[in-house]
């Protein structure tokens, strides 16, 4: 009689996000709908770090690896202040990229809808607020002005963009 052998099953990769704030979170969240949703490409965890500064979004990330492990790790941080050089070199030890968005998330989608980008994050999230009229808390405040067409053209022209969207997708 023939042995039989099971299936292999593939493991899906991981992918650790942390963001700076709600805004943040809700963004990941997004992309993780967008570009992930199948359930064949990555399984995304997503974490809010609740602000207070660059210094404690990567201790979050840092907090959550030490529960679990993932392939990929990421931090969207806002660059409206210092990074400090401890803070990075623990991420680099860890292996989590920063990413930046200046001078906060905000800022970053004004310019994918090809606005100017105020100097504060104060004005950012004021300016954005008035052109979407939401507060982008919600996943879903993000499906009616960033479609996955409009993330990928404006990939094109902003690098930190890139750089996340493409540890969202399946590599």
């Amino acid at each position: 009689m023939a042995k039989q052998t099971k299936a292999h099953i593939a493991q899906r990769k991981t992918l650790l996000a942390v963001g700076e704030g709600k805004a943040d979170a809700a963004f990941l969240k997004y992309l993780r709908e967008i570009y992930c949703s199948s359930g064949k490409g990555l399984k995304v965890t997503v974490r809010n770090a609740n602000g207070r500064g660059p210094g404690n979004v990567i201790g979050t990330a840092i907090g959550a690896l030490r529960i679990s492990t993932y392939d990929k790790k990421l931090c969207l941080l806002d660059t409206d202040l210092v990074w400090m050089s401890k803070n990075t070199k623990d991420a680099k030890r860890k292996k989590i990229q920063l990413i930046g968005s200046t001078p906060c998330l905000e800022g970053m989608l004004l310019l994918v809808l090809g606005k100017t980008v105020p100097i504060t994050s104060n004005d950012c999230k004021r300016l954005l607020m008035e052109i979407t009229g939401r507060d982008m808390y919600n996943s879903e405040d993000y499906a009616a002005n960033f479609p996955y067409d409009q993330l990928q053209y404006a990939r094109t022209f902003i690098k930190e963009l890139d750089k996340l969207l493409h540890l969202f997708e399946e590599r």
